[in-house]
């Protein structure tokens, strides 16, 4: 039998309505697949109502001890907050204590809702309870608050002009340097007489260590490996040690002076004849000389 052209016709958009069916069957398959959505499970609800959500869209994941439970349905913005729905596949257990936070995935963007569910010893609380959620922490807009702070501070406290001035000062002291003037001008300066003062300063000091080293000086010699000159200051410092304690112990006649106060007074006594004695004849020597001189002209 001769197949008509109708025929032909209509086995082909049959065969192109499989092959989209099939194409459409895939794209849901692997869709489900991708989103890790169980469309034949029970679901359980979560509600939180948030004063800020960031940014935080539906289909976000819901995470609970690094673990994704759900995702966000939907978002409600009402009077008293932003009212979020999430969707979860298993029940949770919140207690008093508990803590919802959203979490920024990385600075490029992306949120997921962290649940907290609270420590084991709260109170349970019901299931159907509108939970309240914690103010989100943006990290992009805490920098800019950083950084407008800084801002501030720099331009009200005088810092950037102190800066300024810094940068001047040491603009002037390089240019000093350049042009030789100071000390570090002269250190750096083509002229190098100060490095030729120095180089000698430390010729002379190698010199006077090498003289040292040898003995030769009086320092030299104290710091010399022959230790006569050691011995010496030992036995005079000996000898001035038992000299004192002599004296401490009223020996010989300086000892004795310190000690006995009878020779003290005799010694004393005997000071003040001389002085009278020379007093007496400084009275008398005019006398003695006029009669020397008159008796001699006859």
């Amino acid at each position: 039998m001769r197949r008509t052209p109708f025929s032909n016709e209509l086995r082909m958009e049959v065969v192109v309505g499989a092959f989209v069916v099939m194409v459409f069957l895939g794209l849901g398959y692997f869709t489900i697949i991708l989103s890790r959505e169980k469309f034949f499970g029970q679901k359980y609800t979560l509600e939180v109502v948030f004063e800020d959500v960031m940014g935080l869209r539906d289909g976000d994941n819901v995470v609970v001890r690094g673990m994704v439970v759900g995702k966000v349905k939907t978002l409600a913005l009402r009077e008293d907050g932003v009212h979020v729905v999430a969707s979860l596949e298993q029940p949770l257990d919140l207690r008093e204590g508990y803590r919802i936070t959203i979490v920024s995935t990385s600075i490029l963007g992306g949120r997921y809702l962290q649940v907290d569910e609270g420590p084991p010893s709260g109170l349970k609380l019901p299931v159907n309870t509108v939970f309240r959620g914690e103010r989100p922490y943006d990290l992009m807009a805490d920098a800019a608050e950083v950084v407008n702070t800084v801002r501030r501070a720099l331009t009200s406290g005088g810092v950037v002009s102190n800066v300024q001035e810094i940068a001047a000062g040491l603009r002037e002291v390089v240019a000093r340097a350049n042009s030789g003037e100071g000390t570090i001008g002269k250190l750096l300066s083509s002229d190098d007489t100060l490095y030729s003062n120095a180089v000698a300063a430390v010729t002379s000091v190698r010199d006077i260590v090498e003289r040292l080293n040898r003995g030769e000086g009086t320092l030299g010699r104290l710091l010399s490996p022959d230790d006569s000159l050691y011995n010496d200051f030992a036995a005079a410092a000996a000898s001035f040690k038992r000299t004192a304690a002599e004296l401490e112990d009223g020996k010989g006649t300086i000892g004795k002076l310190l000690k006995e106060d009878d020779l003290y007074e005799d010694v004393k006594k005997a000071v003040n004849e001389v002085r009278a004695t020379i007093d007496d004849y400084r009275e008398t020597a005019p006398i003695v000389t006029f009669t020397s001189i008159f008796f001699g002209a006859f």
